[in-house]
């Protein structure tokens, strides 16, 4: 009788011990899988955008739709301006823009006379002989290539890495004190979409934990509330 007691209460205290392990190592566990899943989250959060931005630079709006700002970065173009020389402090104190400098380089070219493009600071010749003169010129190129380079795989822009799941996205307008209207949007991804496989009662006391400061539960960039300037909540 004594036996069977001993290997009951070795049995119990094993069983306090794993449970008190589990109580540690479970948190634990949550945290990192949490930390390893939203690094790769945010990296699309940031490319979303990053893409964003782009469009409205072109459209003066943002897309609605992750299907409309594939199908631009696929099939439409962007604006990028090529550089060649830098304004010194110097000039821009002495008060030239970079119209001005443009201006003056044109001049040069069409007249072959480069004394006062010299002089300012605009023109010169290089150790291989060749001019080199300020200037900026406006390329037209395909938007996927320009804002991400011939490799990125677009398939992947507005998908949840690890799921099935898209993110959610909307675009809205606010108009400030002053009365200006500015588009604005956002897109997120709520904490049980891409943690809701992992231990439940850690996912509540998270998502319970970021309600009470008034806080969205999950990863988001942008707002439809409020001008951010397109930050992220875990910026």
């Amino acid at each position: 009788m004594k036996n069977v007691l001993n290997v009951i209460l070795v049995l119990v205290i094993i069983a306090l011990g794993y449970a008190c392990f589990a109580s540690i190592q479970g948190p634990i566990e949550f945290d990192r899988t949490r930390k390893v899943r939203e690094k790769e989250i945010i990296k699309e959060l940031i490319d979303i955008r990053t893409a964003q931005v782009a469009y409205k630079q072109e459209h003066n709006v943002h897309a609605k739709t992750f299907e409309e700002l594939r199908n631009w970065l696929q099939n439409g173009t962007t604006k990028t301006v090529r550089k060649q020389m830098e304004l010194s402090e110097d000039q821009l104190k002495s008060g030239l823009t970079e119209s001005q400098a443009v201006s003056i380089v044109k001049k040069a070219e069409a007249t072959g006379n480069w004394t006062e493009a010299e002089q300012k600071g605009l023109s010169y010749i290089n150790d291989q002989g060749t001019r080199v003169s300020f200037s900026r010129d406006t390329i037209v190129t395909n938007a996927l290539t320009a804002i991400f380079g011939d490799k990125y795989d677009l398939s992947t822009l507005g998908k949840v890495p690890g799921t099935n799941a898209e993110f959610e996205m909307d675009t809205a307008s606010v108009t400030t004190a002053s009365g200006y209207n500015i588009k604005i949007f956002q897109a997120q991804v709520p904490y049980t979409v891409y943690l809701g496989d992992l231990n439940k009662g850690e996912l509540s006391n998270l998502i319970d934990k970021e309600e009470q400061f008034g806080r969205y539960p999950g990863l988001r960039v942008g707002s439809l509330t409020e001008i951010n300037n397109n930050a992220g909540n875990w910026e």
